[in-house]
């Protein structure tokens, strides 16, 4: 085993110890609305939690959130896949059940004499069998078996002396192998492999569920901001508006030349094409989420989605070593990874395994019965000495008092002298041991990079909110400071409406700065793996 493959090793035995408690939060703020997912299918025509109100859909994050893990389509699918490695695991435990046997037969055989020992001239034996069996592997690699074997043999021969003859034998046989395929982890490979690979699978799932909280995450926000935007283009217009009504009545008394009159009406239509672009923009944001929510398509499709959550929000601290650490120990697909390391780590060890020699121990004990009615003749004239009724429950009898007992030990072993195909599966295993921990190294790495780059991401969010704040706030000094130039006649429409514009930028930029912390914090917290622990998420563990 390779240095690399032990420290694979080592790290995956420490998974199990206490998680390190990330120092995300500077501030107090409520505990989240718990919000619990199960990974069973969910009956989506009986959804009730999707309702109008005045023709209208209020929506809040945590409503929006919820609504998309029981019906997004995608993890709809996820959860089929889930489902079917559950069943996979289930089936593995097959290897134990019981095995019932079963068989019956008559025969007839014909045969003529070569001594007068045989006594008849013609030998002829009739036979019957009937026989039950029940088997089982057991955990450390051997099988159990319990038979109970019954003949009836009719001969017609004078010097058969139990005939009819009833033979009954109940046996107990075990077979344990003590070199290959020795022992639980190699008895359970199948069944392990199917546990780890049903695990992988609830972190797919949970990797999906994650997806799905960033995706609506940002589809919640994106349409906050087009909305706001809609909003700010609307006041744009009627700033444009009221300018123009302004020019209307200085032109009208001539203290401002009709060319004014132009500009003004140029900056209107220019705001009602903004006001188009925005409405079409808010229409795709919507369109987007319903499709996240997996809304019914017809009335909530054509309903306004109405969003209720606050953009603004406070701001989170980062403790980047700690964001770090548990990204490495939360992440599923950095705990997928760790998984399928484990499945190849089994593999090897079962391939090193089938190397060893098959030497196999066989144990049996039996009890045995025979009945039937006895005759005895003497052996010359051949005249009836002796006889005495009995049946099939004279064999019986004599297995219940075990009055007849057998038993038999015996050792086998094989070894083939070369095992070519057992020694290249060993070296393919450890091929992909090596390869698998190089993986989980890069993947390792590209959480580190991505943590880093979130939390500079939300920290360069945060100072953009205050930088578009303070463009705004300057931004409208500056427009009061230029009407009041325009009204005392030191400017012009063009100025005015160009300020105008320089507002309404830095207003959108505020707008999206604000929404944008918010999406920055969700690739945060999805980075660090914390997103659906701290929308109040968790995942029910409906057994195997």
């Amino acid at each position: 085993m390779s240095d690399k493959q032990r420290a694979v090793r080592k790290s995956l035995g420490a998974r199990g110890g206490a998680a390190l408690l990330l120092a995300l939060l500077v501030w107090e703020r409520p505990a989240a609305a718990q919000i619990e997912i199960s990974t069973a299918i969910p009956d989506l025509s009986a959804d009730g939690a999707v309702s109008l109100a005045d023709g209208k859909l209020e929506l809040s994050l945590e409503q929006a959130i919820e609504i998309a893990l029981r019906r997004n389509l995608a993890l709809v699918v996820q959860r089929y896949a889930d489902a079917r490695a559950g069943l996979d695991l289930e089936q593995t435990f097959g290897l134990y059940d019981f095995t019932l046997t079963a068989d019956a037969g008559v025969s007839s055989e014909a045969s003529p004499s070569v001594s007068v020992l045989g006594g008849a001239l013609v030998s002829t034996t009739d036979g019957q069998n009937w026989n039950l069996g029940l088997g089982r592997l057991i955990s450390t690699g051997g099988s159990l078996r319990v038979d109970f074997n019954n003949t009836r043999t009719d001969s017609n021969s004078e010097f058969a002396t139990v005939n009819p003859s009833y033979r009954s034998d109940f046996d107990l046989s075990f077979t344990q192998p003590l070199l290959r395929n020795f022992g639980k982890r190699v008895t359970e490979y199948s069944i392990e492999i199917a546990r780890t690979n049903r695990e992988i699978s609830r972190e797919t799932f949970a990797q999906q569920v994650t997806s799905s909280i960033q995706q609506v995450v940002n589809a919640y926000w994106s349409l906050v901001r087009t909305r706001a935007q809609l909003i700010v283009a609307e006041r744009s217009l009627e700033l444009a508006r009221q300018l123009h009504n302004q020019n209307k009545v200085r032109v009208e008394v001539g203290t401002l030349a009709p060319l004014e009159l132009v500009q003004s009406e140029a900056g209107i239509a220019t705001r009602d094409e903004e006001i188009i672009r925005a409405r079409a923009a808010l229409t795709d944001a919507e369109d987007v989420l319903r499709q996240l929510l997996n809304l019914d398509r017809g009335t909530y499709w054509d309903a306004e989605i109405v969003t209720t959550s606050e953009a603004e929000t406070e701001r989170r601290a980062v403790v980047l070593e700690e964001a770090i650490t548990r990204a490495l120990e939360s992440r599923p697909e950095v705990v997928s990874k760790r998984l399928s390391f484990q499945n190849l780590d089994l593999d090897a060890d079962f391939y090193r395994n089938q190397r060893l020699p098959q030497l196999d121990l066989s144990a049996r004990y039996g009890l045995n019965g025979l009945g039937g009615p006895v005759t005895e003749r003497d052996f010359i004239t051949r005249e009836i000495l002796f006889q005495a009724p009995g049946g099939y429950s004279d064999a019986l009898d004599q297995i219940t008092n075990a009055d007849f007992e057998g038993w038999g030990v015996s050792l086998s072993f094989a070894y083939p002298l070369q095992n070519r195909t057992v020694e290249a599966q060993i070296a393919k295993a450890e091929v992909a041991l090596d390869r698998a921990a190089a993986e989980l190294e890069d993947l390792e790495l590209q959480v580190v990079t991505e943590v880093r780059k979130a939390a500079r991401g939300l920290e360069t969010a945060g100072q953009q909110i205050d930088s578009a704040r303070v463009s705004r706030r300057l931004q409208e000094r500056t427009l009061e400071a230029e009407q009041k130039r325009y009204d005392n006649g030191m400017s012009t429409s063009y100025r005015v409406l160009e300020i105008q514009r320089d507002l309404i930028d830095a207003t959108n930029r505020e707008v999206t700065a604000i929404t944008g912390y918010r999406t920055a914090l969700a690739d945060f917290l999805r980075a660090t793996g914390t997103l659906t622990e701290d929308v109040g998420v968790t995942i029910a563990d409906d057994g195997e």
